[in-house]
């Protein structure tokens, strides 16, 4: 009680189980003022669901950080079905103002959007690894000797609108999207409508800023030169 009532931002830390949040937050949000932010770390629970018995539950939010969160900038804001948009906006600047990076996730579901994405690659991984075909070393060798590399750059979405040339997301679309419909994963792909290839199109478009092709990928080539020294000076302490 004591260290909640003058508190403006309360961050929960505690295990992955519904029971136990939605206690712990009723319990929070007997002590804390009304007007003060509730965050949880969950990193995949329904927020409505953590928050059903909390008091004032305009205020309550998801702050999904990453590990190590002493590193890491990154951090997904979530919002519950009774969350405010004032307090998603000020969790907003309460996280830049301490240097990290929040994404505002538009709806909650669940798993949110980076474990989502990683739950994804973890699960091909064991299809791959369970069927013999390749050991955990070396794919994660393959992850940080290709694709690991480009990612702390740039995401999937603006990596394929490069591999599209000069028309970018488009053309890979064109080109590549068949290829969804092989049976090289046990994901099912979404259909690749019109409007979700529009989507795709404008989202990497607006991520570009205006900057062409060629722009995008001199950049992405200069990064790639310098982290690899970088990546080099520090992997021998991680494998010797």
């Amino acid at each position: 009680e004591e260290a909640l009532k003058d508190a403006d931002f309360i961050q929960e830390c505690a295990s992955e189980n519904y029971s136990l949040k939605t206690k712990l937050m009723n319990t929070i949000g007997k002590y804390a003022k009304p007007n003060s932010i509730i965050a949880s770390s969950s990193s995949g629970l329904l927020p409505t669901r953590i928050y059903s018995k909390c008091k004032n539950p305009e205020r309550a939010l998801i702050g999904h950080p990453f590990n190590p969160v002493y590193l890491l900038p990154g951090v997904e804001i979530v919002p519950g079905k009774k969350t405010s948009k004032k307090y998603l906006l000020e969790a907003n600047k309460f996280y830049k103002s301490i240097s990290m990076n929040p994404v505002m996730v538009k709806h909650e579901l669940p798993g949110y959007l980076c474990d989502r994405l990683q739950e994804a690659l973890w699960r091909e991984g064991l299809h791959i690894i369970n069927e013999g075909h390749a050991s955990t070393e070396d794919l994660d060798r393959v992850i940080e000797d290709g694709p690991g590399l480009r990612w702390s750059l740039m995401g999937t979405f603006l990596t394929f609108h490069l591999a599209g040339g000069k028309s970018g997301m488009r053309h890979m679309l064109e080109q590549f999207g068949p290829a969804l419909k092989l049976p090289w994963t046990k994901l099912k792909a979404p259909n690749l409508s019109k409007s979700l290839i529009n989507r795709l199109v404008e989202g990497t478009k607006k991520q570009s800023k205006g900057k062409s092709i060629s722009q995008i990928a001199n950049i992405r080539d200069e990064y790639l030169v310098e982290l690899q020294k970088l990546r080099k000076k520090y992997e021998n302490k991680i494998r010797h």
